[in-house]
């Protein structure tokens, strides 16, 4: 018959071959039938089919065995294979993907869709060589089924090695755990972090390999790690045999294996001891740097309640007053500085308080823009202030509110042009999604923030 499809089933069972045969032929396909793999191999060099439906267990040669010879073979790899199995396992389909197998269907599927999987498969059919192979022996089929089971043992030998190289050599300690949480494995690093040999820690639970606290810590994160969970890690401090202690971050991450399951977890230990002196040297500096600063509000303090008095006895003249104003305007700033790298440790660490009280908006903007006047006066700028009328109190931290606008305000005036303009202004906004807002704006005359620098806007310091 011109034009049609051959197609080889190999299956040991005589039913299963008579069913898949009367559907095929059904469907307008010629047949080609083989009872074992060595038999399927020669049918498939004599025969060339179109297509081949391969069951699984079959005598003398399985046929993952007979796909992976057939697809190692450039004269027979365009032949597409569909494995036809019952094998109703994850693993049979892993497998058959494995060797090279085209498609895959379990035996007992209805007649249409094992038709429309063959049709299919057959589109996708890749060209056929133009030389006919010869068709092997079956010593020869054997001896090159072993020779791939050789080059693959070899090949996975070689990776193992490799493998177990790289993590032997890792500057940090990788321990991995079954599904009941015992040690199937431990790298050179760690075992030197313990003070132990590999043989020694094999088999044991993690609490028993790693002491405390560690051992606990590692033995928790492996349970939730062996539940699914992503990589989980904690820090702690790992002893060896002699009691010598060394901070590590715990990693824990599930250990799948080629199905997805999750069979274990691995566990990876980092030396941290560097990271922990680098902190302590930096809260050391951040404690040493707060002292500083605190100590510097007293005589600050003092300073200004001088300079207030002297401008209090009335005994200066308008020189003498407008010298006193600009000092003490600056002394402001300075405290200002002062309480705001305060705030700024008491935010990180959790300590800041706010004072909240009525405010009223129109003396919070008065009181902002006069302690950056002096500023304003020295480079020309204008200072204008807008408010807009009838503003309710606000209930807030005033101090803290006049020290943010201060800020914008020395910003925008360090950053308008000689001779320029700077506004604050404060306005009612109604806000039909949360309450309602005051909203304070400052504006000048500069070129504006850069947008490369928007992101940094909101850093400390930035």
């Amino acid at each position: 018959m011109s034009g049609t499809k051959k197609i080889l089933i190999a299956d040991d069972s005589p039913v299963v071959s008579k069913v898949l045969s009367m559907v095929l032929r059904g469907g307008g396909y010629e047949v080609v039938l083989a009872c074992d793999g060595i038999e399927a191999t020669q049918a498939v060099y004599n025969e060339m089919p179109d297509l081949i439906v391969l069951d699984i267990f079959m005598p003398r040669m399985n046929g993952y065995q007979v796909c992976r010879l057939l697809k190692h073979d450039p004269a027979v790899a365009h032949i597409p294979v569909i494995i036809n199995t019952g094998s109703e396992g994850r693993g049979a389909e892993f497998w058959s993907r494995h060797t090279g197998a085209d498609a895959f269907m379990l035996k007992g599927s209805p007649p249409r869709d094992l038709l429309a999987l063959i049709s299919t498969t057959l589109e996708g059919r890749r060209a056929q060589p133009a030389v006919r192979p010869r068709s092997p022996g079956p010593e020869e089929i054997l001896s090159k089924v072993s020779a791939l089971a050789d080059a693959e043992l070899h090949e996975t030998t070689i990776k193992g090695l490799e493998l177990k190289t790289i993590v032997d050599n890792l500057c940090e300690g990788i321990l991995v755990l079954n599904e009941q949480g015992c040690v199937s494995s431990a790298n050179h690093f760690l075992c030197r972090m313990l003070g132990k040999e590999e043989a020694e820690v094999l088999g044991k639970h993690a609490p028993e390999v790693l002491g405390e606290p560690a051992g606990e810590q590692a033995q928790r994160l492996c349970e939730q790690a062996l539940q699914g969970r992503e990589t989980l890690s904690v820090d702690s401090v790992l002893c060896d045999t002699q009691g010598r202690e060394t901070p590590v971050s715990i990693n824990v991450a599930p250990l799948n294996d080629y199905l997805g399951e999750v069979v274990g977890c691995v566990a990876l230990f980092q030396d941290i001891t560097r990271r922990k002196q680098v902190e302590g040297l930096i809260q050391l500096k951040n404690d040493l740097t707060d002292m500083i600063i605190h100590d510097l509000r007293t005589p600050l303090t003092s300073v200004l309640t001088g300079l207030q008095s002297v401008e209090m006895l009335g005994e200066v003249n308008e020189d003498q007053k407008e010298l006193l104003g600009i000092s003490m305007n600056g002394g402001h700033v300075l405290l200002g500085m002062i309480n705001d790298l305060l705030d700024i440790s008491k935010m990180e660490d959790g300590s800041l308080q706010l004072e909240r009280a009525p405010a009223d908006v129109q003396e919070l903007v008065v009181r902002a823009i006069s302690q950056v006047s002096t500023l304003a006066t020295a480079k020309g700028i204008e200072l204008e202030c807008i408010v807009e009328p009838g503003l309710p109190p606000l209930y807030t931290d005033e101090d803290k509110l006049v020290r943010m606008l201060v800020n914008l305000l020395s910003n925008a005036i360090k950053f308008t042009p000689q001779y320029g303009t700077t506004t604050l202004s404060a306005r009612f906004v109604l806000r039909p999604e949360r309450r309602d807002s005051v909203v304070f704006e400052c504006r000048d005359s500069g070129e504006g923030i850069p947008e490369e620098a928007f992101t940094r806007i909101f850093e400390k310091f930035g």
